[in-house]
């Protein structure tokens, strides 16, 4: 094949590819520049996250139930037990035989867990630092574009600049997703980067895997390319200065 035919190709191929990809490539450009300009902590929400202070448990063992009672009172073996403090009353998180998880207060055995309504605020309240209104309480049974994580959830939405959405597990009692319009915007750009319009979670998702090769031939062809375009005059700056030399 001849040096003309060899560029016609080459410059066929690459304008191809180029009108399929252009608009993916501004897509992987841009969340690169969003994805880099915002601070991981921002995108977490851990920039309005309270500083939470360390609560010591009773140092009377005896106030906390042990392991076989609280076990007994779920009706079945727990395979792991965890006492930690939740706003001041001790509490007991047990994976049980069955691998189900219960929280229990770890001074009376009561089963506190689907977590309250109530309980959840009060989580949620004491998770976010800034002064803003709860504007609602809800508990999901399904994903929403927030949150993808175990479900129910409890979605605790306060009416700040960034929108918050905070996220209770009522089995474990704890924050499990901090989401505001910075992580959202991230989200956004995220799910472009990585071509996951779904789940948003899959990066060896067989269409991403198809672009990257075909970007990766986009980027060889136009180097090719280069080799036709340049021209013995082109250099002559070059060589001018190595003849004065």
């Amino acid at each position: 094949m001849t040096k003309q035919k060899w560029h016609k190709y080459i410059a066929q191929t690459h304008k191809w590819v180029a009108l399929i990809l252009g608009l993916q490539l501004i897509a992987w450009t841009a969340g690169g520049v969003v994805m880099s300009w915002i601070p991981l902590n921002e995108i977490r929400g851990r920039h309005n996250a309270a500083e939470q202070t360390p609560l010591a448990l009773p140092a009377d063992a005896a106030a906390l139930m042990p392991a076989q009672a609280l076990a007994n009172a779920a009706g079945q073996p727990a395979t792991q037990l965890t006492y930690r403090d939740l706003l001041g009353t001790p509490v007991a998180l047990m994976t049980l035989l069955d691998g189900s998880l219960e929280l229990r207060n770890a001074a009376t055995g009561a089963l506190m867990s689907p977590l309250s309504k109530d309980w959840a605020r009060r989580i949620a309240d004491a998770d976010f630092a800034p002064e803003a209104d709860m504007a609602s309480v809800t508990l999901l049974d399904k994903h929403v574009i927030d949150y993808r994580g175990p479900l129910p959830v409890w979605q605790i939405t306060f009416a700040d600049a960034e929108n918050t959405n905070i996220y209770v597990s009522p089995t474990e009692a704890r924050v499990v997703g901090r989401r505001t319009d910075r992580w959202r915007l991230f989200d956004f750009f995220w799910m472009l980067h990585i071509m996951d319009y779904d789940e948003r979670e899959d990066f060896n998702n067989p269409l991403l895997m198809i672009t990257a090769l075909s970007a990766l031939l986009f980027s060889v062809s136009g180097i090719c390319l280069l080799f036709f375009r340049f021209y013995r005059r082109d250099f002559n700056f070059i060589l001018g200065k190595r003849k004065k030399a």
